[in-house]
């Protein structure tokens, strides 16, 4: 064991059922379960939603919303929600919570609030929020992870946990994170962070806000939970940060120690949903890539997606053979697996849909870059 520019250019409410599963999570029970009484859809707003994050400095993000139920497929979604308005930005992360998305926004850095038909509700929060990268949410708050005004690419001293105020709309405080905080997770009233420029887990007491770390083999990007409020985390190996130990940890909560490592070698690196669970949590998918030589000095992009099985502890292959693997992400009103493909920064990107078996169903094809999907219901 380890112990170890506003986002929106202008050209010129109340839901009476809803579900929401946000790309990294899990619905508390099986849609198997007979006896588990059957929510309504809203088919207002029922569907798939990738957020496409589009070309770095260049614009281009958009939202396609994908209705599972009447296999139609919108790109533009926002742009149809919102008549003479466009995403002006770069979309680096979003996910809802409590009946509102919200999106984190780069060049310009800011934080956006969505109502659950891609409305705006307000304008976007600018002040203190600097590169941010990802959020979870609790109570009135959300913890967002930024990587400074100024990072350094390399220790990222000046990188911290926004505590964002979703009454007041305002950022109440900063706790400072070197390291380069980018995936978030709750449990036990514990925030955790990890650290892509650290091996380490950041666990930060949200009542003292007093910081201990767990040591880790590699640099990490992402959670997902456990039922029993355990975590599983993405292990990467970097330029900066080598390691042959990339995979998955599992951390325990209450002794805050790191108690298992899955290697699986060539896990992404991307800043995308790499790491995603089914609707229990049984059966987690993690997707890994490297870099092959197509010959006449040219690159490319291949990789796979690996099923992991939490009670064998055992990986694997899912799909292979993929270009561009931004991620994997699963409906959990169906188990059906959402492979997000990206081949280039300047061009429309895919989603390959797979039942559980692993068996093809049909292929999407949307905006730039798609890096994370949620879903609503």
């Amino acid at each position: 064991m380890y112990a170890k520019n506003s986002i929106f250019h202008f050209s010129s409410k109340a839901l009476w059922s809803l579900a929401l599963v946000a790309a990294l999570g899990f619905s508390a029970c099986s849609d198997d379960n007979d006896d588990q009484p059957q929510q309504e859809v809203n088919e207002e707003i029922s569907g798939a939603y990738f957020l496409n994050y589009g070309s770095y400095g260049n614009g281009g993000a958009s939202i396609t919303r994908y209705n599972f139920r009447k296999d139609a497929l919108t790109n533009k979604y926002f742009e149809a929600q919102n008549p003479g308005m466009t995403i002006n930005s770069n979309i680096q992360y979003g996910a809802a919570y409590k009946d509102t998305i919200y999106l984190m926004g780069n060049s310009a850095d800011e934080l956006i609030s969505l109502d659950l038909h891609f409305k705006p509700t307000g304008n976007a929060v600018r002040e203190g929020i600097e590169k941010p990268r990802f959020f979870v949410g609790q109570g009135d708050y959300l913890y967002i992870s930024c990587w400074g005004a100024n990072p350094d690419w390399s220790e990222m001293p000046d990188s911290y946990i926004a505590v964002y105020n979703t009454k007041t709309r305002k950022v109440e405080n900063k706790i400072a994170l070197p390291g380069g905080p980018e995936g978030l997770a709750l449990a036990k009233g514990k925030l955790y962070a990890a650290l892509n420029y650290r091996p380490q887990v950041a666990v930060i007491d949200l009542n003292s806000e007093a910081i201990a770390y767990i040591d880790l083999p590699a640099v990490s990007s992402y959670f997902v939970s456990a039922p029993n409020e355990n975590l599983y985390l993405a292990l990467v190996s970097t330029y900066g940060d080598p390691s042959d130990a990339a995979g998955l940890a599992y951390i325990n909560t209450t002794t805050d120690e790191l108690e298992d490592n899955y290697v699986l070698q060539g896990v992404s690196t991307s800043y995308a949903s790499i790491l995603s669970a089914n609707n229990d949590a049984s059966t987690l998918y993690l997707t890994a890539e490297a870099w092959e030589d197509a010959g006449d000095g040219n690159w490319v992009q291949k990789g796979a997606i690996y099923s992991f099985d939490t009670e064998s502890g055992v990986f694997e292959e899912f799909v292979t053979g993929l270009t561009g693997a931004q991620g994997a992400a699963v409906n959990p009103i169906n188990n059906d697996v959402y492979i997000l493909l990206s081949a280039s920064a300047t061009e429309a990107g895919s989603v390959s849909i797979y039942n559980a078996e692993g068996v093809h169903q049909k292929d999407l094809s949307v905006g730039i870059s798609p890096y994370w999907t949620l879903f609503l219901d």
